[in-house]
C-alpha cells in the first residue's frame, strides 16, 4: 500500500473530485481533434476555458492548501506521499500566478485556432492563421511574466513542459550535439549506399488496407483495445483519459506508408507509458507521466530504436506485404533502407534519427525570438525557409511543409518542441541499460517474448512511477549519474555503420 499517512490519504480524496474534471477536459481535447465539428470551436472554448477555471478554484481552496502544507511537515512520508506533495504544491504555485480571466482567454485563443490551423494548413494559407499565432505568442509571453523568471522569459515556459530545465540548459544542450550530428550525417551523405529518394516513397497504398496493417503491427507491440483506441486526426497525438482510456491517433496519405507505420508506432509509445502507471497512483496527482521529455523518450525509443530495427523490420515484412501487395517487387533490404533513410527533410515527424534535431533547433530558436520580440510572425516563414536552408540545406516550397506543419503553437505549447530531442537522446540512455541488464536489444527482438521483456523493463524502471519522480531523479535512479547524450550517439554511430558501411 503506497499510501498510508492519513493527511495524504485525505488530500487524495479530496484531489479525485479535480482529478476527474481534468479527464473529462482531456476526453474533449481528444475530441476537439477528432470528431468534433469545426463549428464548436468557439463553444468548446468556453467550456474547457471555464473548467480549467473551476479546476483552478479546487486546487487553490484554502482548506485544500492547509492540509497540503500540514502534510509536507509529516515525518516518515514515503517516496509516493512525498511526491503528491511536491506534484500538487508546483500545481498551486502555477495557478495561484494565473488570473482566471487569462486561463479563461487562453483556452478560447487555443481551442478556435486549432481548427482555424487546421484549415489554414489544408489551404497552404498561413495568412489565415497568422493572427492567431500572434495572440497565442503574446498570451505566452503574458504567462511567462505572470509564472516569474530568473534569465529568461522562456525558462518559465519551458519549464512547464520539463520540471528543473531552463533556455540555458537546453541551449548548452544543442551545442553539445550540433557537430555530432553534422559528422554523422556528412559520413552517412558520403557513403556508396547513400540515396536521396527510394522508390517506395511513391507508392500508393490502401487506407483500409493500412489501418489493417497498424493494427497488426500495434498487436504485435500488445497494444490493448481494451484500454486504448486508434483513430485519425490532422497530426497524430495521444490523449490520456484515464488509467483504462488511453487514446491514440495516426494519419493517412496516398502514399508512402511509412508516415502512417511510424506515427502510429510513436503515438504507441505514449500510451504504453500511461497504461503501464501502478493501479495504486489512481486518481492521484502522479497518475501522469513526470515531463514531456521522460514521455517523448517513450514514443521515440518505440518510434526509432524498435521500429526501424532490422530484427523488428524482418517480423514484421510478412505482414507488410499482406497488406500492401506492392511491396512482393521489392527485397527486404529495401524495406529496411526505405524505413532508416538519412536525409534532409522538410516535415519533422518525418525525418530520421540524425537530421531530426536540427528541426527541434530551428523551432527552439524561433519560439526564443517570438518570446523576446526579435522575431515579428508574419517575418517568421521566411526565418523558418532561410534557417531550415542553412541547417539542412532545403527550402520548403510552400507553407505546409514549412510553417503550418505542427499543430503544436495552435494549442499555445510553446516550450514543448526541445522535449522531443530530450526525450530522443534520453532513449538512448534506456537502451544502453536494456542492453546491460536483459541482453543486446536485438538478440531479444529475435525472442518469441522479447517485446514483452522489453515493456516489462520499462515498466519497472520508468512507467509504474508516473510523477513519483522528478525527471532528473528517475534518470539518476536509472543511469547512475546525470544525463548525457553519449549512449544516443554510440546508438546512433553502431547502426548506421551498418546500414551505410560507414
Amino acid at each position: 500500500m503506497k499510501f498510508r499517512n492519513k493527511l495524504i490519504k485525505e488530500i487524495l480524496e479530496r484531489y479525485k473530485t479535480i482529478d476527474s474534471i481534468q479527464r473529462l477536459c482531456a476526453l474533449a481535447a481528444w475530441d476537439l481533434n477528432t470528431y468534433m465539428p469545426q463549428k464548436a470551436a468557439e463553444d468548446r472554448g468556453l467550456i474547457l476555458g471555464k473548467a480549467e477555471v473551476l479546476i483552478k478554484k479546487l486546487i487553490l481552496d484554502k482548506d485544500f492548501i492547509k492540509l497540503i502544507n500540514k502534510a509536507e511537515k509529516e515525518k516518515n512520508l514515503n517516496d509516493y506521499e512525498k511526491a503528491v506533495v511536491r506534484v500538487l504544491k508546483r500545481r498551486i504555485k502555477i495557478l495561484s500566478k494565473l488570473p482566471d480571466k487569462f486561463i479563461e482567454e487562453f483556452n478560447d485563443i487555443t481551442n478556435k485556432a486549432q481548427i482555424v490551423w487546421k484549415r489554414a494548413k489544408e489551404n497552404n494559407n498561413f495568412k489565415e492563421f497568422s493572427p492567431y499565432l500572434e495572440k497565442i505568442v503574446n498570451l505566452t509571453r503574458k504567462q511567462a511574466d505572470y509564472l516569474g523568471y530568473k534569465e529568461h522569459p522562456y525558462d518559465a515556459l519551458i519549464d512547464l513542459y520539463e520540471e528543473g530545465w531552463t533556455t540555458k540548459d537546453f541551449e548548452n544542450f544543442f551545442e553539445k550535439i550540433k557537430d555530432n550530428l553534422k559528422k554523422i550525417f556528412e559520413d552517412i551523405k558520403n557513403s556508396k549506399n547513400y540515396i536521396e529518394k527510394h522508390p517506395l516513397e511513391n507508392e500508393k497504398y490502401d487506407k483500409e488496407n493500412m489501418e489493417k496493417l497498424n493494427y497488426e503491427i500495434l498487436k504485435i507491440l500488445n497494444f490493448d483495445n481494451t484500454r486504448s483506441r486508434l483513430d485519425i486526426a490532422p497530426h497524430p497525438f495521444e490523449e490520456s483519459i484515464s488509467l483504462n482510456d488511453v487514446r491514440i491517433t495516426t494519419w493517412y496519405h496516398e502514399k508512402d506508408f511509412r508516415r502512417s507505420l511510424t506515427a502510429t508506432i510513436h503515438e504507441f509509445g505514449h500510451s504504453l507509458y500511461e497504461l503501464n502507471i501502478d493501479p495504486e497512483l489512481r486518481f492521484t496527482p502522479l497518475q501522469r507521466g513526470v515531463s514531456y521529455g521522460v514521455h517523448e523518450s517513450q514514443s521515440r525509443f518505440w518510434e526509432n530504436i524498435i521500429g526501424r530495427n532490422v530484427v523488428f523490420l524482418n517480423r514484421i515484412w510478412p505482414i507488410c506485404k499482406k497488406y500492401l501487395p506492392f511491396l512482393k517487387k521489392y527485397k527486404f533490404y529495401d524495406f529496411v533502407i526505405y524505413l532508416n533513410i538519412v536525409r534532409p527533410e522538410y516535415i519533422r515527424v518525418e525525418s530520421d534519427e540524425v537530421t531530426y534535431h536540427f528541426h527541434i533547433i530551428l523551432r527552439f530558436e524561433i519560439e526564443k525570438m517570438f518570446l523576446e520580440g526579435r522575431l515579428k510572425i508574419k517575418e517568421a516563414p521566411e526565418f523558418w525557409n532561410e534557417n531550415l536552408k542553412l541547417y539542412l540545406g532545403i527550402k520548403p516550397k510552400n507553407y505546409k511543409e514549412g510553417i503550418l506543419q505542427d499543430i503544436h503553437w495552435s494549442m499555445g505549447a510553446i516550450g514543448y518542441f526541445p522535449t522531443y530531442s530530450l526525450g530522443t537522446f534520453l532513449s538512448g540512455i534506456w537502451l544502453e541499460k536494456i542492453n546491460e541488464k536483459i541482453g543486446d536489444i536485438s538478440k531479444i527482438l529475435g525472442k518469441k517474448d522479447g517485446i514483452i521483456l522489453i515493456q516489462n523493463w520499462l515498466k519497472e524502471n520508468i512507467h509504474r512511477y508516473g510523477s513519483t519522480y522528478t525527471p532528473k531523479e528517475l534518470i539518476y535512479k536509472i543511469y547512475k549519474k546525470e544525463f548525457d547524450p553519449t549512449p544516443y550517439f554510440n546508438y546512433l554511430k553502431a547502426k548506421y555503420s551498418k546500414i551505410y558501411k560507414i
